[in-house]
């Protein structure tokens, strides 16, 4: 296996003047890109392993999206997106960030291994792994905020990345800099941090590097891209007429939530050069595309619904609207306009990855929690899953949560540690809980195996403290100040 091409250490100006540079080339290169497309085509008959391209959207609840019955914001291409895959409309994650990277990345529940915010294990067993065993190309491009080490990614399985939030992260804020949009300084493979104008538009970029280099190879490849956006500060973003005329709107405070609703729009445009990419150079029909967010909207965002219904976004509630994202799944146009009803989770991505990639899963890296989804993807079966565990315990080094919970849901209920029972269907929020023991016993009947997984630690208690840590490495909230982020 090949190492990315590195560069020498730059000084940051150093770095902008090559960015600037490679903007002013990708516009030169448009048109002989097009051109070139036809010479592409016998290394890409070469290879018959779809490829797999992993979009992860940040704070964005499925009521955001116009498919989901979302009423406020423009995602067209999150609707065509729907129109030519399989959408599951009961996809849930953890409602913060960290606990639902670390079971995209193990396909575990946060009960089995996770250990505090912004850290991960470096000896578990990871998705990418399983891709690189079969023979692809990995990389992750965007966020990692799963410990303050370099040397992990490539033990998770990625042969490249350039990512933020890795051992720089708060160092890079300040009054004309974010940590993953404006002014922004990004990790190129663990050699150097090459400075973006626009994060968001420097990831896009090197992933289209990347896998115009695979693509040129005949090599399938595994893309994970983590997208930064919509997480706060809510800024404005380069299609906004503030960009330019209001310079201060590129570095606004997070509870400035005014530019929301274009950071959406960007983030759907996004993903519609994505799919426009993958169709240019002609290995759409043999890439599978994944879209999912990591957990609800921020808390300060109140969205409208199509059936007249507002409400608060989730993000870090123990609530529906904390879990409940988006998940769409495409082959090419080949899965049109299907719906998945069934519970899903991001504990489904690794088995469901393991077997795109036909890699059976060794035995010693259970007990997993996932579901393959790939039944359903590849057209030969279907996919059930009895339950969804929610074991949201964030674990900041700083400060306890106040929001911890322990609960199970089915296909109509939600069964928390302290004996409430909520029909989240008919309620979302989490407002009308019924007590398990003043319940009737056909509702105790119908939560008896959520109940029952639940139970399985008997002893949880809000930020009960969770697996041990066995990396030499450290979060950066170990370095912060006392903090209650709700």
């Amino acid at each position: 296996m090949e190492a990315p091409v590195q560069a020498p250490p730059l000084l940051i100006k150093d770095a902008y003047s090559i960015w600037m540079k490679r903007i002013f080339k990708l516009a030169l290169g448009a048109g002989s890109a097009a051109a070139a497309l036809s010479g592409c085509s016998g290394s890409q008959q070469k290879q018959e392993k779809p490829n797999i391209v992993f979009f992860f959207a940040d704070d964005i609840g499925a009521e955001c999206f116009t498919c989901y019955g979302g009423a406020d914001y423009e995602t067209p291409n999150v609707d065509e997106l729907s129109r030519h895959g399989i959408m599951y409309t009961n996809m849930n994650a953890q409602p913060l960030s960290s606990p639902s990277r670390v079971q995209v990345m193990t396909g575990m529940y946060n009960d089995r291994n996770y250990v505090a915010f912004g850290y991960m294990n470096d000896d578990e067993h990871y998705f990418p792994q399983l891709a690189r065993q079969a023979g692809y190309s990995t990389a992750i491009v965007g966020k990692w905020q799963l410990g303050r080490s370099r040397a992990m990614l490539p033990k998770c399985g990625f042969d490249e990345f350039f990512c933020s939030q890795i051992e720089m992260y708060l160092e890079s804020r300040g009054e004309r800099q974010t940590d993953r949009y404006a002014n922004s300084m990004w990790d190129n493979n663990g050699e150097r941090y090459d400075f973006a104008i626009y994060g968001p538009d420097a990831m896009k970029d090197y992933a289209f590097d990347y896998m115009d280099r695979q693509i040129e190879a005949g090599k399938p490849f595994m893309l994970y891209y983590t997208e930064p956006l919509v997480h706060t500060p809510h800024t404005s973003t380069p299609d906004d007429l503030d960009w330019d005329n209001v310079y201060e709107s590129r570095f606004s405070a997070g509870a400035d939530t005014s530019y929301f609703r274009d950071m959406v729009r960007y983030m759907d445009k996004q993903l519609g050069e994505f799919v426009k990419y993958l169709k240019d150079k002609g290995v759409w029909d043999n890439t599978i595309l994944i879209f999912a967010s990591d957990n609800g909207t921020s808390t300060r965002i109140v969205s409208k619904t199509s059936d007249g219904h507002r409400y608060h976004g989730g993000k870090g509630e123990p609530t529906y609207l904390g879990t409940h994202v988006p998940l769409i799944i495409t082959w090419g146009d080949r899965l049109a306009g299907k719906k998945a009803g069934h519970l899903a989770d991001l504990t489904d991505i690794l088995p469901t990855i393991a077997d795109i990639v036909g890699v059976e899963i060794p035995e010693d890296w259970g007990p997993l929690d996932g579901v393959s989804l790939y039944p359903e993807i590849s057209g030969t079966g279907e996919v059930e899953k009895d339950l969804v565990l929610v074991h949201f315990n964030p674990l900041w080094p700083t400060t306890p949560s106040p929001k911890a919970s322990r609960y199970a849901m089915n296909d109509t209920y939600a069964y928390f540690w302290d004996g409430r029972i909520y029909n989240y269907r008919e309620d979302p929020e989490f407002k009308d809980p019924v007590l398990y023991d003043d319940a009737p016993q056909e509702l105790k009947d119908a939560v008896s195996a959520i109940k029952a997984r639940v139970d399985e630690m008997k002893d949880f208690y809000p930020d009960k403290p969770g697996a041990p840590r066995r990396g030499n490495y450290k979060t950066f909230y170990d370095f912060a100040p006392p903090q209650n982020p709700f």
